[in-house]
């Protein structure tokens, strides 16, 4: 798995957006988008909740998880989904 959305819902209830990829698909997308003329024909790819990670597979996501969660700055990394289920942006 080279792609995945994720929530992440922490033991208090609060639930965070993240959307991991690995270099390859970032790559396989710009490309796309490229041939497509979308994003300036692939000149950049713009996404709020993106974690680019360096291995594939659920196991690689779920230690990427955890090791955001553990750093304690999940808050300022990550979109908080509110109330109404919309995702609030970090401040950075």
């Amino acid at each position: 798995m080279e792609l995945g959305d994720s929530i992440i819902t922490l033991p208090n209830g609060v639930r965070y957006s993240a959307c991991m990829m690995t270099k390859e698909e970032v790559t396989r997308i710009m490309e796309r988008e490229e041939m497509s003329g979308e994003s300036l024909s692939g000149s950049y790819l713009c996404q709020p909740d993106l974690v680019i990670i360096k291995n594939k597979g659920a196991s690689a996501m779920v230690d990427v998880v955890r090791d955001i969660v553990k750093s304690g700055d999940i808050a300022k990394q990550l979109p908080r989904i509110g109330e109404d289920d919309e995702p609030d942006m970090p401040v950075m």
